[in-house]
């Protein structure tokens, strides 16, 4: 596998998830409100598929220094495409809630693409591997907000459905295209109780000098995710 290969591989994988978030994330207050209204509840929504990606992206970061970056990968697009297609064809609230929780825990995506360009690109090339994931990231929430928008002319159950398919799409993709950058030799074997959050963070924080760039990271996005869970109120 060369660096450019394994560089567009992932550059694809993480625009084509991103763009499957973004089309329907800005339209969860819809989905909500159509079973019960309510800002507390659309906001509730919001912090529980952060809640869930904060257990579960760590846990699956960690999971991929134990078993390879692809199997993770998979996995986690499996996941959000299952759970993009739950929210789609549910008409329950306690369908919307699995299918956020569900999400949030599959979001492990970018930790471990970033943790795969650090494994394929040499050192002198991960920062330029690394602003590409970044570049991918944010060219998928462009795109997928607008093309959810124009999907939900049709029905409020096509963006999701359509996330759902581009991420099982990116599931075979990477199952089949996708080649593993980990070898069996450099895999870390840290027992599975010590990939929580907790942990990983106490680890970071001993780094030193992390604390401030964590703490800034922390209020820009709780800042940033007020604005896709507002669903203003109807005059």
């Amino acid at each position: 596998m060369n660096r450019p290969s394994a560089t567009a591989f992932l550059f694809v994988t993480v625009f084509v998830d991103m763009l499957g978030y973004g089309l329907v994330v800005p339209l969860l207050p819809f989905y909500a409100g159509g079973l019960a209204n309510g800002a507390l509840l659309v906001g509730t929504l919001g912090s529980l598929y952060a809640a869930a990606q904060f257990f579960g992206g760590p846990f699956l970061a960690g999971l991929s220094d134990r078993v390879g970056r692809r199997p993770v990968l998979v996995a986690c697009l499996l996941g959000a495409s299952l759970a993009y297609g739950l929210l789609g064809l549910a008409e329950t609230l306690i369908f919307v809630v699995a299918a956020v929780a569900l999400a949030g825990a599959a979001g492990g995506t970018q930790a471990t693409a970033q943790a795969f360009i650090a494994d394929s690109t040499q050192p002198e090339d991960r920062a330029r591997g690394l602003g590409l994931i970044g570049a991918a990231f944010g060219l998928g929430l462009m795109a997928g907000p607008l093309l959810g928008g124009f999907l939900s002319l049709h029905s409020l159950q096509a963006p999701a459905l359509a996330a759902s398919g581009l991420a099982l799409a990116n599931a075979a993709f990477g199952l089949f295209v996708l080649p593993e950058s980990l070898p069996e030799g450099r895999r870390f074997r840290a027992p599975l109780l010590r990939l929580d959050p907790f942990s990983g963070l106490v680890r970071t924080l001993r780094m030193g000098g992390t604390g401030p760039l964590l703490l800034a990271v922390l209020l820009l996005n709780l800042a940033f995710t007020g604005f896709p869970n507002y669903k203003p109120a109807r005059g």
